[in-house]
């Protein structure tokens, strides 16, 4: 009984948190995307068009950053995308980062991580470094 008391606050805590911009750090584990289109663009996009099944948890333009999110699954507590955008010579440099809303390790995290990549990768007509 006393572990459903327990996986059920989990579950609640991971329902409930919301990412912000002072709070969600860039990771250590991030993946590169690369778009020839301005970085305002980058970001509208990012912010007004969030891919399916994410939301958007908080954002700064000035630093031009974006905290996405994602809901608690059967295999997982739902993770944080914090999204760093860069200008990057003529284009757009984005830096996805991948942390859980509570713990998470392994696989998982990564299909998780390169799922939303390539949601964002299509969203903004770029590619993922090394891929």
């Amino acid at each position: 009984m006393t572990v459903v008391v327990l996986l059920g606050l989990m579950l609640l805590v991971a329902f409930t948190r919301k990412g912000s911009v002072a709070t969600i750090a860039m990771t250590a584990r991030r993946i590169k995307l690369h778009t020839a289109a301005p970085p305002d663009m980058v970001y509208t996009w990012l912010t007004q068009h969030c891919p399916t099944g994410y939301s958007v948890d908080d954002h700064d333009a000035a630093r031009g950053i974006v905290i996405l999110s994602s809901r608690p699954t059967v295999s997982t507590w739902g993770f944080f995308y914090p999204a760093v955008i860069h200008a990057e010579g003529a284009g757009t440099r984005v830096d996805l980062g991948i942390t859980s809303k509570l713990f998470q390790y392994g696989p998982l995290v990564t299909r998780a991580h390169g799922k939303l990549a390539h949601a964002l990768a299509s969203l903004t007509q770029g590619h993922i470094e090394g891929d």
